[in-house]
């Protein structure tokens, strides 16, 4: 009889192995498309609300492969693959540096479009009928504790993201415009229209 039951409780785990294992492919698969839409949308410009630790704000992201420029009105990030120009608008000061890979990925809330990859445990969440919702949960010495990612079952575009470390961001995504065209100075700090501003160079 008591072979029976840890027969019994065996294969019930496996089961359960086996569904979890399903799910986080399903995950996977999900993200794929994602990423794989995201890169045939070519350079982007997205529109977005955010509460970042109960506080909120507003504002766009341009992205071109991994450069970026995110502006919220209080803060410009510019990230041209290789120096980050960090600017407080009330602080007028733009502190210049090479990022690490993890500093990046925090700075950039799309970064789990390759962060899925390596690193993280994925599986799926509360979807609806319109929305996909996976859940990235970081393994040690990643970039972010916990990410929760919701998109389109129609375009596979995110419509929110969540991302946990030491500070916890939400973001709505507003619109999304592809195809865009972006000179390269948009994705760097150009002295000349912020003449007032001090430039402490941390490379």
């Amino acid at each position: 009889m008591r072979m029976k039951k840890i027969a019994y409780l065996f294969f019930v785990l496996l089961a359960f192995l086996a569904v979890t294992d399903v799910k986080a492919q399903d995950a996977k698969k999900i993200l794929d498309k994602s990423a794989a839409a995201f890169t045939k949308a070519g350079n982007v410009k997205i529109g977005f609300s955010a509460n970042v630790n109960g506080n909120n704000a507003g504002g766009t992201i341009c992205i071109s492969g991994n450069k970026f420029q995110l502006n919220t009105g209080d803060l410009i990030i510019w990230f041209d693959g290789k120096s980050m120009w960090n600017y407080v608008v009330v602080n007028d000061e733009v502190n210049v540096s090479h990022p690490s890979a993890k500093e990046v990925a925090r700075m950039n809330p799309y970064s789990f479009l390759t962060l899925y990859k390596k690193g993280y445990d994925c599986s799926m969440g509360k979807s609806s009928s319109t929305e996909y919702e996976v859940i990235l949960k970081g393994q040690k010495g990643s970039a972010y504790n916990r990410i929760t990612v919701r998109m389109s079952k129609k375009t596979y575009q995110p419509t929110y993201i969540k991302t946990e470390a030491k500070s916890t961001m939400e973001i709505k995504v507003n619109s999304f415009a592809s195809k865009q065209s972006f000179p390269a100075s948009t994705f760097t700090f150009d002295k000349k229209k912020y003449p007032k501003v001090e430039v402490i160079d941390l490379r």
